[in-house]
């Protein structure tokens, strides 16, 4: 399968989530599937530092051949303060990667995600790991770029439970809820991974500790930057691990099996109260009936198969970093 990886990857920036880039690594070290590019949006860190750190990250994969691209670097409505001062106090974090400024068509992620999916209609699936500013843009850019998609599999928003950045929203679509509007509304179709399966996956750091001990440059990596996402984060599951977000969504995009998926129509809140960004999923047919939503615009997962996923997240990631 083709696809294209959109993402806001922070391994690199000390206390920022690390995720992204193991979703990254899984696609990369995935032999049925071709990633045509990555392109990179404001979110977990701003897009100047995540572009940096994808750029580190492929250089130690050895994949420089795989085209990389900066986008947006605000969310799309300039009236969201309070995601943009989130995003602004990112720029004050450590950074462990070289930061490095893209030069020419490098920064101009929107052009190539249009240009890449018109050029082959059909055959190009969107893995969206990040919020949602670069597709809506490319949407609004050029019309026909959603049909022309085979489909857009996004990890965002929640089905039935509450959010984890905000009590209603889940992160990505809170960071740019006009975006995700929009790609709601596009007629592409739609597979949304969000927090009702994400929260049942795990990652320890005695995991992320034992690839590090084999001495591989990417699991010295992986370790020293990660850490401080586990302090920060690991009690919130209450195990001490990390949950495994946008790793998930890439593995859905590659076997749809690996969820009980539900037709759905899901609509965002776009206001600025403080359910903004929050995703409704009308998944049972008569709440459909009753708010006269009897359309379908996205699958939502509900369920996973979390020991078969666990198990392809260790052969492909950790065997990765461990060097095996």
């Amino acid at each position: 399968m083709r696809i294209i990886i959109d993402t806001d990857p922070a391994m690199g920036t000390l206390g920022g989530d690390p995720e992204d880039s193991f979703a990254i690594m899984l696609a990369l070290n995935s032999p049925e599937v071709t990633v045509e590019g990555i392109t990179v949006v404001q979110g977990n860190v701003p897009a100047e530092k995540g572009y940096s750190n994808a750029h580190h990250l492929l250089s130690l994969l050895g994949r420089q051949d795989v085209p990389l691209r900066r986008g947006c670097l605000r969310p799309m409505n300039a009236q969201r303060t309070t995601q943009i001062t989130f995003l602004e106090q990112r720029y004050a974090t450590e950074q462990i990667t070289p930061m490095l400024e893209p030069k020419g068509a490098d920064a101009d992620a929107v052009s190539f995600l249009i240009d890449t999916v018109l050029s082959c209609p059909g055959e190009i699936t969107l893995v969206t790991i990040g919020p949602l500013t670069n597709v809506a843009t490319a949407i609004q850019q050029a019309p026909e770029f959603a049909s022309a998609l085979k489909n857009i599999v996004m990890m965002g928003g929640t089905a039935e439970c509450a959010g984890n950045i905000a009590p209603a929203a889940e992160f990505n679509y809170w960071q740019d809820p006009d975006a995700a509007d929009i790609v709601f509304r596009s007629g592409a179709d739609l597979t949304m991974v969000g927090l009702d399966v994400c929260h049942q996956t795990h990652l320890y750091p005695s995991q992320v500790e034992e690839c590090a001990s084999h001495g591989t440059p990417l699991g010295e990596f992986v370790q020293a930057s990660s850490a401080p996402w586990f302090q920060i984060m690991g009690g919130a599951s209450g195990s001490g691990s990390l949950h495994l977000y946008d790793s998930l969504a890439m593995a859905v995009a590659m076997d749809t099996s690996l969820v009980t998926l539900e037709d759905s129509y899901v609509e965002m809140e776009v206001g600025a109260g403080p359910a903004q960004g929050m995703s409704v999923s009308y998944h049972k047919p008569f709440q459909r009936m009753i708010f006269n939503r009897p359309d379908i615009n996205a699958k939502v997962a509900l369920e996973v198969e979390v020991d078969r996923f666990t198990q392809l997240f260790r052969d492909r990631v950790l065997g990765l970093m461990a060097g095996e």
